[in-house]
């Protein structure tokens, strides 16, 4: 049975090197991620009167806007100074898919080709920004942990799956104590991630010694959420 994923379930983030982290981008609430590839026409006299084709350049971009709110993450200050600066930033667009599947990290460099700052009277003031990528993207699978958690390379990492009965608040995996949960989310029905293991405000503790996380909010009948343990 196909799963839709939910946009809450997609963040963009931004890596920053000094930190060695992943930080949410400057309070986005939407954002679009394009691949385009040009055509290179290649019709010749032996094409039969059909028009032939193949791939040709390549590019990517993507399009958001958010909240003006200044607060300890990537807000539209840092924006507005890489803008003058025309820095390069290594930008991660995570998709939560939901299931065992875990999650699916696209990933490259890019430059901001522009920013827009509207300030409606009597309402919320926002910013829309427009990235370029650099050169080619990459795409990983269960390699990074949103909210500033790095998944350290060369030790395996088990994704777990469990749809909760109603109420259900402890989740405990045999076989996993000792290791550390590094990722959680919860599905489709809730706002997700939950964040780091251990962090109060990500809704979620890990007892590594029983392998068991407990949630702060109780889970719905038939909730599914997603652990990295490794």
């Amino acid at each position: 049975m196909a799963n839709a994923i939910i946009g809450n379930n997609v963040m963009l983030y931004v890596y920053d090197a000094d930190l060695d982290i992943d930080i949410p981008f400057a309070c986005m609430r939407n954002c679009d991620l394009s691949i385009e590839i040009d055509e290179k026409i290649t019709t010749s006299q032996t094409s039969a009167y059909w028009e032939k084709s193949k791939p040709n350049i390549g590019r990517w971009t993507i399009q958001g806007d958010g909240l003006m709110i200044l607060n300890d993450q990537y807000n539209y200050l840092m924006l507005l100074n890489l803008v003058k600066n025309r820095e390069t930033i290594f930008i991660k667009f995570v998709i939560d898919n939901g299931t065992a599947l875990g999650l699916t990290i696209f990933s490259g460099n890019v430059w901001i080709n522009s920013v827009t700052i509207s300030s409606p009277y009597e309402d919320v003031a926002t910013y829309t920004v427009s990235l370029k990528g650099i050169e080619e993207y990459s795409l990983t699978g269960t390699t990074v942990t949103p909210g500033g958690v790095i998944i350290v390379s060369g030790s395996a990492i088990e994704v777990k799956q469990s749809n909760a009965n109603e109420g259900q608040t402890t989740f405990t995996f045999s076989g996993s104590a000792g290791r550390d949960l590094v990722y959680a989310s919860r599905g489709a029905s809730v706002i997700a991630p939950i964040g780091a293991a251990g962090d109060y405000n990500s809704g979620i503790t890990w007892d590594s010694l029983t392998a068991t996380a407990t949630i702060y909010i109780p889970a719905t009948e038939g909730e599914s959420l997603i652990f990295l343990i490794q």
